[in-house]
């Protein structure tokens, strides 16, 4: 928390209109908040400075693309994100409703984690409405414990700690403690998610639409000191305020007593998948990240 009462004012002034806000969208039914913040950022979205930044993304990413299909691509991308955050106050409606609104693939690799405790790494990417994970892995019986970006505002904390998919979820703020918190919940046979797709200071760099990209290894890290089993999943958009969310058999470890060649090898795998789910789905991706160094 903040000692400066000016600060301090500012951000119980923002937490309080943000907190206010989604609670006027939890008064709409979800179809009706997810449409509606779709056509807004597709409104809006073109005039922020991030639209220049996913364009240029776009542009080296698919050099094959006709200004039309670039165009294309951003209108959707725009409609995605503005229908994710609409969506944000109505993670328990889609919790209840999930048996008309959450498609599950290999919802029994989850059920077999359950059953037999043990670490387990999942990773993901910014696509469609990546927070629909954890509620897929929750109602199979395996609370999954997220890295999240804690907000700047100390004030806005709440709001994340409401919107957990289950009780036994435990937020892991990214920071300097972070890895050894991920440790701690690995060591006590539990799981953890991370989306690998952000650009990091750290980390290794990795081909990705061609380009080097500085890229997360903590997961493949993990995986190599523990010994446990990393599982690629996605979450696709389909019509209406539904979706669809795929847990993938694990990666295959690398034949490496090198280990850290493989987890260059475990990092540029999964970047590779990642990739290919962005190239069958474009709209859905999070194109407005500085993903590149240049």
């Amino acid at each position: 928390m903040t000692n400066h009462p000016l600060k301090t004012l500012r951000f119980r002034a923002e937490a309080a209109l943000v907190g206010g806000l989604l609670f006027v969208i939890r008064q709409l039914p979800l179809t009706v908040s997810s449409w509606i913040g779709g056509k807004v950022l597709q409104i809006v979205g073109p005039f922020l400075p991030a639209h220049r930044t996913a364009r240029t993304n776009l542009e080296r990413a698919f050099p094959e693309k006709e200004p039309g299909e670039i165009a294309g691509i951003l209108r959707g991308m725009w409609d995605n994100l503005g229908r994710t955050a609409a969506e944000y106050p109505h993670h328990d409606t889609i919790k209840a409703e999930a048996d008309t609104r959450l498609e599950v693939h290999g919802g029994e690799l989850l059920e077999d984690i359950a059953a037999n405790p043990r670490p387990a790494v999942f990773f993901s990417a910014h696509m469609a409405n990546w927070e629909v994970l954890p509620i897929a892995s929750a109602l199979r019986g395996l609370p999954v414990n997220p890295v999240f970006r804690r907000p700047n505002n100390p004030y806005m904390s709440d709001l994340f700690e409401a919107r957990r998919p289950h009780p036994d979820v435990q937020l892991v703020a990214k920071g300097p403690r972070a890895a050894r918190e991920l440790l701690k919940i690995l060591k006590q046979n539990r799981s953890v998610a991370l989306l690998i797709d952000q650009k990091l200071r750290e980390g290794i760099p990795a081909t990705f639409f061609g380009r080097k990209a500085m890229t997360p290894s903590a997961f493949a890290e993990f995986a190599q000191m523990l010994d446990c089993d990393i599982y690629p999943t996605r979450v696709e958009r389909l019509p209406g305020a539904r979706f669809r969310a795929t847990i993938y058999p694990p990666l295959a470890k690398p034949d490496t007593d090198d280990r850290k060649e493989a987890v260059r090898l475990l990092t540029q795998t999964a970047t590779s998948m990642i990739e290919d789910w962005i190239r069958e789905r474009p709209s859905e991706w999070f194109w407005v990240h500085r993903r590149w160094p240049d």
